[in-house]
């Protein structure tokens, strides 16, 4: 499958999901629940967005969601230990290949870039963080 996305457009992407977090976290009352959800991998739409939404709005928590279904968040926004675990997302380093659990530890750069785009068929990734609005912002 060809990709025909430029930079531009996938950069234009986070600026616009900060518009609607905002309008959202305006409408919803204190002991609300805001799902925050792509369908991407990158990190400037997943936890880049999360540290934003904390550090922006007070009022809002993260919290634990069920079921679990993805790994944690990654490293490297500023999250804490704890608030990489209350984040779900699609990781491919451990896919299933014919009845077989492959590592993304025993594969070399190459091997892992087939293996992404193997799990790519069937995700295009996905992310979700779930966030309580304790009080008025």
């Amino acid at each position: 499958m060809a990709c025909d996305w430029s930079l531009k457009e996938i950069t234009s992407y986070q600026p616009l999901q900060r518009m609607l977090f905002k309008v959202a976290v305006n409408l919803l009352k204190p002991g609300g629940v805001l799902v925050y959800s792509t369908c991407t991998i990158t990190l400037a739409e997943n936890e880049e967005q999360v540290a934003w939404a904390l550090s922006t709005f007070p009022c809002l928590q993260l919290h634990q969601q069920e079921p679990h279904l993805g790994d944690e968040g990654m490293m490297g926004v500023g999250l804490s230990e704890n608030q990489l675990k209350l984040l779900q997302r699609f990781n491919p380093s451990g896919i299933i290949v014919k009845d077989t659990i492959v590592s993304s530890a025993d594969l070399d750069f190459g091997q892992m870039t087939n293996l992404i785009n193997l799990a790519n068929k069937d995700t295009i990734g996905f992310f979700i963080a779930k966030f309580i609005k304790v009080q008025d912002a």
